[in-house]
């Protein structure tokens, strides 16, 4: 694959500027360890660099390290004015030093796009947003885990998270025969003001978006639901709600929502191929002899190596999942069924 699209969705404070930090923080200001589960001896070091486009009028080329906290103590979250998007290489020193595994784009629209996105009279470049979101291969729905625990009703949900909008949205037409993952993103999940274990968070965020997780088993989707912290926990003074100056800042549950789009989208690519390939050994004896028929089934089997090839260094990580704390909730395609997953 050339690049795999995640764009990211959510109200206004939802978390999605904080956790381009994590992004930052976990993979560009340092690297990322993982062990390899079938071999104790192995361990692949992941990283993130900037991809450098010809046309930096469209992508940010290296601009995510500004949002990094661990560099900048005094980051204050702001308002996304813009629609940016940051491209990303991601590499394994297991796989090729100077190949990346593949490319990902993260796409942030500001949040007030979410209540525009439904209507009709919206301006063109809601249109666009549309357009995009309706062409990525992961959509991150931002949740704010003390906005989450502060409802206690159904409308101070809806309110909190815009998924009357963010449903609105989902139930149309529009997503008929489109693939993708739907992961919601649990932000601020070190505030010692979320409150709740993992069932009644699962409960309450299958409730309040109740039609679009409806949407996800009707159309075959994977859908999950992630618990993350941009800075880490016992990190922020709950008194001057500022972090502390001398606290570690240690991103979580950022490495999971990354490796679970990636390792989602491509075994997703992987099971096209194949099918696309039975497909065509399924062709007639005389369409089998031509030459264009030849040429494309070399190409696809040529495509079909290189993208296995990656899935088998992604699965690395995204084996790791299962055993860390974030992953809370999966409801896989591949397993027909739905299953909560904890740490």
């Amino acid at each position: 694959m050339n690049e795999i699209k995640i764009s990211m969705l959510g109200v206004s404070g939802s978390g999605k500027t904080a956790f381009l930090s994590g992004i930052c923080d976990t993979f560009i200001s340092s690297n990322i360890e993982v062990r390899d589960s079938r071999n104790n001896d192995e361990s692949h070091l992941f990283k993130i660099l900037p991809y450098h486009a010809d046309n930096l009028s469209e992508t940010s080329v290296g601009d995510i390290r500004r949002y990094s906290i661990r560099n900048n103590r005094s980051f204050t979250s702001i308002s996304t004015e813009n629609t940016k998007k940051y491209m990303l290489n991601i590499h394994d020193d297991c796989y090729s030093t100077s190949s990346p595994l593949c490319t990902v784009s993260f796409i942030d629209y500001k949040g007030g796009f979410v209540e525009n996105l439904v209507n009709e009279r919206s301006d063109d470049d809601v249109k666009d947003v549309r357009n995009e979101l309706l062409s990525s291969n992961v959509l991150l729905i931002f949740i704010d885990s003390v906005r989450l625990s502060r409802g206690s009703t159904a409308g101070e949900y809806n309110r909190a998270l815009g998924s009357d909008d963010i449903n609105t949205f989902f139930n149309t037409n529009q997503f008929m025969n489109k693939k993708m993952s739907i992961l919601f993103v649990l932000t601020k999940d070190d505030s010692p003001e979320v409150s709740g274990d993992d069932e009644i968070l699962i409960d309450r965020i299958m409730r309040a978006f109740e039609p679009t997780v409806k949407i996800t088993e009707r159309n075959g989707w994977n859908l999950g639901i992630i618990r993350t912290s941009a800075v880490g926990r016992n990190t922020v003074d709950p008194v001057t709600n500022k972090i502390n100056p001398e606290a570690d800042i240690i991103p979580y549950g950022i490495d999971s929502v990354l490796f679970y789009s990636i390792y989602r989208t491509i075994s997703e690519e992987v099971t096209n191929i194949h099918l696309k390939i039975n497909d065509m050994e399924n062709a007639s004896v005389l369409t089998k002899m031509s030459k264009e028929y030849r040429n494309r089934m070399k190409i696809m089997k040529m495509q079909l190596e290189e993208t296995d090839t990656i899935l088998r260094y992604i699965r690395i990580p995204y084996n790791s999942l299962h055993v860390a704390d974030s992953l809370i909730f999966e409801q896989k395609k591949d397993s027909g069924g739905i299953s909560a997953v904890t740490g």
